[in-house]
């Protein structure tokens, strides 16, 4: 059947253990653009598989048709959770009734079993039942799309009527704006579930979604900042109302004077109105669209981040929650108190072009704010644009010389900006490695703590490595974080420290190394970037190594992040070709030169 959209549409039965070899095989995409989080919890997960042991009837699937005959993937665009659900039980992550599926009864997972990529978890569902479900019969609705577009589009109309969607995640599916990306973005760095791009194998999407109660992946929602910090509860975050709490900041952030902030305002940015779209935008999407072009996305991200940076290193000073810091009595979450706190120090560091010197200061500055000079009305409704004006004064206000007038962009970028990155990169290495490697440090982890001439000269074969994988690539080689857990126990035990745990890495930083050798760390940097010189680095590359890459503050450690960016042309190292096969590092023969060289061709 031919659609209106110019596509193609066509519905055909497939079973499940048909779909799981599309999925082990990464055949489903899932496009981060316009998909949700997996938020199902364990209870949804179980009521779907009952459903199918019973033979019940389910939704169909739809997914679009990317590819040429031969190389064909599904980009999924409705059932991504009930698909994740059914992979999940074949995987043994929960039980039905306190039983487990049986792994010998489909070919897929026993072989799986077989290769210890999964274990069978007891006690286990009768084969009978566990061969029911591997047979049952889906409907998939595939539609081959004329374009990009009509898949955004499709899924936008589904999605409009979406009523288990929140107001925040209807207005942000399917949205293709400047707007829409900017929250997306800076939403999934705060939350730490970023993937180095937009469409990712459903394989992978467990390790970027926040963890339901009982599930031991992804990102563990206790341990997002707005749900630590107690500026908002877990529920708000599975109902995407951190999006709507940066949505706001955001457009404080660049429209001046500051707006309200309410319903009927979110949906005209987003022009998310009874307007047809195809008949143009609300005059408050123009604006925004207009402010973000002038602005610059990329800067506006980079401002947002660095102010996000800074006061998190004001709230590390002390043990309280941000809620608590503040005094704040509203119920276990406190967002426009947030909002208010985070647009002081913005306009403070942006507008006024002050950096923050005391960090420790503006904590103790910061104490009780909420109940003694903050006046931010309760309840729901619009947040009054003189409101919040009086409320950022008033945190300005308090601030005294924990801010001092300079230039921010020289005093400040190294500290603030820099230690979201190094999370986001982390993350994102979880998912992809051939752009990322990670070594504790540069000095042997034995006796004799000598520099490791061997471990360096591989870090060098390493940057060319990543170098190669072609134009515009970009990757990072970070030392100060252990590559396995034995390291981070072996630098412990050595340098009397502890690691610092960001996303399964072991942060062990490299100041330790400066003092051992009696350097100071800018002197022990600075003799580093010589090194990179003289180890096998084409000069090109070893410059621009040198000058791109920077030491970065986390939580008390210091981590070298040396920035790699591909030329126009391969890189030799020592006379060798090298390439990234995953996370290692392979030599490249003579015959398959012209393979790697044609990563370069525009």
């Amino acid at each position: 059947m031919t659609t209106a959209q110019g596509g193609e549409l066509t519905v055909r039965g497939e079973s499940v253990q048909r779909l799981y070899a599309f999925y082990i095989n990464d055949r489903f995409r899932v496009n981060r653009r316009y998909q949700r989080k997996l938020v199902w919890s364990v209870e949804e997960k179980q009521r779907l598989i009952d459903s199918l042991l019973k033979d019940l009837p389910i939704p169909l699937f739809l997914v679009a048709e990317i590819g040429q005959p031969g190389d064909v993937s599904f980009e999924l665009i409705d059932g991504m959770q009930r698909l994740n659900a059914i992979f999940a039980f074949l995987e043994n992550e929960f039980s039905i009734g306190g039983e487990y599926f049986d792994l010998d009864s489909l070919a897929d997972t026993k072989l799986r079993k077989d290769k210890k990529e999964i274990s069978q978890k007891t006690p286990v569902i009768s084969r009978e039942l566990s061969v029911q479900l591997a047979n049952y019969t889906v409907a998939l609705s595939v539609y081959r799309p004329a374009s990009s577009a009509s898949v955004d589009e499709v899924f936008r109309r589904i999605n409009s009527g979406g009523r288990r969607l929140s107001r925040q995640g209807l207005r942000q599916a399917g949205t293709l704006s400047p707007l829409a990306d900017l929250v997306r973005v800076i939403s999934s760095e705060v939350r730490g579930d970023t993937s180095p791009s937009d469409v990712v194998a459903l394989r992978t999407m467990p390790k970027l979604s926040i963890t339901n109660r009982n599930l031991d992946y992804g990102v563990q929602v206790d341990d997002i900042f707005w749900v630590r910090e107690g500026v908002l509860r877990r529920e708000d975050v599975r109902e995407s109302t951190d999006e709507q709490l940066v949505l706001d900041i955001l457009i404080d952030c660049f429209i001046d004077p500051i707006p309200n902030s309410g319903t009927r305002l979110r949906d005209e940015y987003y022009n998310y109105t009874d307007i047809d779209p195809e008949e143009g935008e609300t005059k408050a999407s123009r604006l925004v669209n207009s402010a973000i072009e002038a602005y610059g996305a990329e800067r506006i991200k980079n401002h947002f981040m660095r102010t996000y940076d800074a006061l998190r290193s004001v709230l590390a000073q002390q043990e309280k929650k941000f809620s608590g810091l503040i005094n704040t009595s509203s119920g276990g979450r406190s967002p426009r108190y947030f909002h208010a706190v985070f647009m002081a120090f913005y306009e403070l560091m942006f507008k006024e072009g002050s950096y923050l010197v005391n960090p420790k200061l503006a904590s103790e500055r910061l104490q009780g704010v909420g109940s003694s000079v903050m006046a931010v009305p309760g309840g729901g409704g619009d947040w009054r644009r003189d409101s919040k004006r009086q409320t950022i004064n008033a945190v300005k206000g308090v601030m005294g010389d924990a801010f001092e007038e300079g230039s921010s962009s020289s005093q400040d970028l190294g500290r603030y900006g820099w230690a979201s990155q190094l999370e986001r990169l982390l993350g994102n290495a979880l998912v992809e490695q051939q752009t990322f490697d990670c070594k504790q440090g540069f000095l042997r982890l034995d006796s004799s703590r000598k520099f490791d001439s061997e471990s360096f000269g591989k870090i060098c074969r390493t940057i060319t490595a990543i170098a190669n994988m072609g134009s515009g690539v970009t990757g990072y080689v970070a030392i100060g974080i252990a590559d396995n857990e034995r390291a981070a126990r072996r630098v412990e035990m050595l340098d009397a420290t502890e690691t610092v745990m960001c996303r399964d890495f072991h942060v062990v930083g490299i100041e330790r190394e400066s003092a051992l050798l009696g350097k100071s760390l800018n002197d022990y940097w600075t003799w580093i970037c010589q090194l990179l010189q003289t180890n096998g680095l084409d000069a090109d590359l070893a410059r621009r190594v040198s000058a791109e890459s920077k030491l970065v503050q986390y939580q008390g450690r210091i981590v070298a992040l040396l920035k790699v960016s591909a030329g126009s042309t391969p890189y030799f190292h020592k006379g060798e070709m090298v390439e990234r096969s995953g996370s290692e590092t392979l030599t490249v023969a003579t015959s398959d030169y012209l393979r790697v060289y044609q990563r370069f061709l525009s």
